[in-house]
């Protein structure tokens, strides 16, 4: 796996700009970033081009996921989410 595309990918991950969002990647980040695919990277690389509040609805809304975003990543951090950890 090329390690410049992971670690653009992680380093975006944690610089949303809502600190919500913030906060739940770099919870994410610490449970998963060392063990995402590639595959698993290029679905989080299209989650992060998303506008942060059609991500946060999609997060937190986890019965409305449209069908191209339900993922694994998508999963991971509706888990992150729901583990009382915010």
């Amino acid at each position: 796996m090329d390690k410049i595309f992971k670690k653009k990918i992680l380093h975006r991950a944690k610089y949303r700009g809502i600190k919500e969002l913030d906060i739940i990647f770099e919870r994410f980040i610490k449970r998963f970033g060392n063990t995402l695919t590639k595959s698993e990277l290029i679905e989080l690389e299209y989650l992060l081009d998303m506008p942060d509040n059609e991500l946060l609805d999609i997060i937190f809304q986890n019965n409305n996921i449209p069908e191209n975003l339900n993922n694994k990543i998508i999963k991971k951090l509706m888990f992150i989410c729901n583990a009382k950890q915010l």
